[in-house]
C-alpha cells in the first residue's frame, strides 16, 4: 500500500487481519503479563495514525487500549500498563490524542501520544528513562507497521529484544521494499533497515522467487543472530493480485509468547474472510484456514522424530517453535492416530493411561523409522 497523503483513510482488508491478530494476542499479552509479578507492562505503537479509519474504524492503538480495557478489572489492575503511540505526522498525532483522551482508563493506565517524533527517537526517550539509572525496561510488545521501510532502524529492534520479556511484530514491507532496494540513493536506509550491508546480495538476484526469499530470510537472520531471538516466525500477506505485500515478523524469547500469537493467528482465519500463511520455512509453508492440514504437521513430526524417541514436552516444543502449528493440534490429530496405526508406541505409561492421551509432558514415545 503506497503511504496516503490524508489525514485518514480507507482501511484495507489485510490491515483488519492485521488488526485482528494484533487485538487477540495483546488481550493474551497484557493478561499474562499483568498478572505475572511485573510492575509495569509497555505497548509501544511505533507508527499509530490517526487512530481511526476514514469509516470510523479503530486504529491500532484504540485497538490496544481497548484490549486492555476488556480484561477483568483484577487483572488489568496488577501492574501499570503504559502505552505509548508514535505518530511523526502532525495532524494524523492530534487526531489520535484527541480519540485517546476520550477514552476513559483507570488510573494505572498511562498513556502518552508521542506527536511529531520518529519512532527511532521516541523509543529511544523510553529505553533511556528506564536504563539511565542502571536499570532496565519492563516488558515492552513493540508494534512496529511502517507503510516503507524508513524510520525503523534495527538497532532500536536489536535494543529491544535485547532485554527480558521484550517482543516485536515488524511489517516487512516487502513490496515497498523490492521496488526501490536497488535505487542508489536508499543504500544507507537499507544498510539501517537491515543492520547489515548483506541485503545487496539480494538486489543481484534476477528471480523473483529468489530475491524475495533472500530479503525475507535475510531479516529473520538478522532478527535470529543479531537481535538474539530465540522463536521467530513470519507470516506472509498477499494483495489481491496474489503477490507478496508484506510480511509479519513475530520475535519473542517466550514461548508462552509464541503460543499466543500461533493461536491470534489461527483464530483470525476461521472467519474465512482473509488468507494468508505461515512463511518461516519456504518448504513448509502452511496457509491458514479453518481446517489445519494435519497431513502437514504428520510429515513433520515423523521427518523429525523418525526413529527416536521424545517426550511429549519435546514434540510440542518443535511444533510450536519449528512448524506453523499450535499446540492444539498434534495430540488428538496426529500422535493419537499414530499411536493407533502402532507407529508411535508410549514407552513409559503411567498407570491407568489410556491409548491416545498425551497430558502429561514427560511421557515418553518411540517413533517407528521409516514411517511417512
Amino acid at each position: 500500500m503506497t503511504a496516503p497523503k490524508t489525514t485518514t483513510w480507507d482501511i484495507e482488508p489485510h490491515t483488519r487481519a492485521k488488526h485482528a491478530i494484533l487485538k487477540r494476542y495483546l488481550q493474551a499479552w497484557t493478561a499474562i503479563l499483568a498478572s505475572g509479578g511485573f510492575r509495569e507492562v509497555v505497548y509501544v505503537d511505533g507508527f499509530a495514525g490517526p487512530g481511526r479509519y476514514s469509516q470510523g474504524e479503530d486504529g491500532s492503538p484504540v485497538i490496544a487500549l481497548r484490549a486492555a480495557l476488556n480484561l477483568p478489572a483484577r487483572d488489568r489492575a496488577k501492574a501499570k500498563i503504559r502505552f505509548l503511540f508514535v505518530e511523526k505526522d502532525a495532524a494524523r498525532a492530534q487526531s489520535l490524542k484527541g480519540i485517546v483522551d476520550g477514552i476513559d482508563v483507570p488510573g494505572n493506565f498511562r498513556v502518552d501520544v508521542a506527536g511529531g517524533k520518529t519512532f527511532e527517537v521516541a523509543v529511544r526517550r523510553l529505553l533511556d528513562s528506564y536504563t539511565a539509572g542502571g536499570g532496565r525496561p519492563p516488558p515492552i510488545f513493540a508494534f512496529i507497521d511502517p507503510f516503507g521501510w524508513t524510520g525503523f532502524p534495527f538497532s532500536i529492534v536489536r535494543e529491544i529484544m535485547g532485554y527480558p520479556s521484550c517482543e516485536v511484530f515488524v511489517t516487512f514491507m516487502y513490496e515497498e521494499i523490492n521496488r526501490f532496494i536497488g535505487h542508489p540513493d536508499q543504500e544507507k536506509n537499507f544498510d539501517t533497515l537491515f543492520g547489515t550491508k548483506d541485503w545487496q546480495k539480494g538486489v543481484l538476484l534476477t528471480d523473483p522467487v529468489e530475491r524475495n526469499r533472500s530479503l525475507h530470510d535475510l531479516y529473520m537472520r538478522q532478527l535470529r543472530e543479531d537481535a538474539r531471538a530465540k522463536y521467530v516466525r513470519s507470516f506472509e500477506m498477499r494483495n489481491n493480485q496474489g503477490r507478496v505485500d508484506y510480511y509479519l515478523f513475530y520475535a519473542t524469547n517466550n514461548m508462552t509468547g509464541l503460543k499466543k500469537m500461533k493461536g491470534a493467528m489461527w483464530k483470525v482465519d476461521e472467519a474465512g474472510e482473509f488468507r494468508f500463511s505461515d512463511a518461516t520455512n519456504p518448504n513448509q509453508a502452511v496457509l491458514f484456514e479453518y481446517s489445519p492440514d494435519f497431513g502437514a504437521l504428520r510429515r513433520q513430526i515423523l521427518q523429525h522424530f523418525g526413529g527416536r524417541e521424545a517426550t511429549v514436552g519435546e514434540i510440542e516444543e518443535f511444533v510450536l517453535a519449528e512448524t506453523a502449528f499450535r499446540e492444539t493440534h498434534y495430540k488428538v490429530q496426529v500422535l493419537k492416530p499414530l499411536e493407533t496405526a502402532g507407529v508411535v508406541e508410549a514407552i513409559n505409561p503411567p498407570s491407568g493411561r489410556k491409548s491416545g492421551t498425551y497430558g502429561k509432558k514427560s511421557l515418553r514415545l518411540r517413533f517407528r523409522r521409516g514411517s511417512s
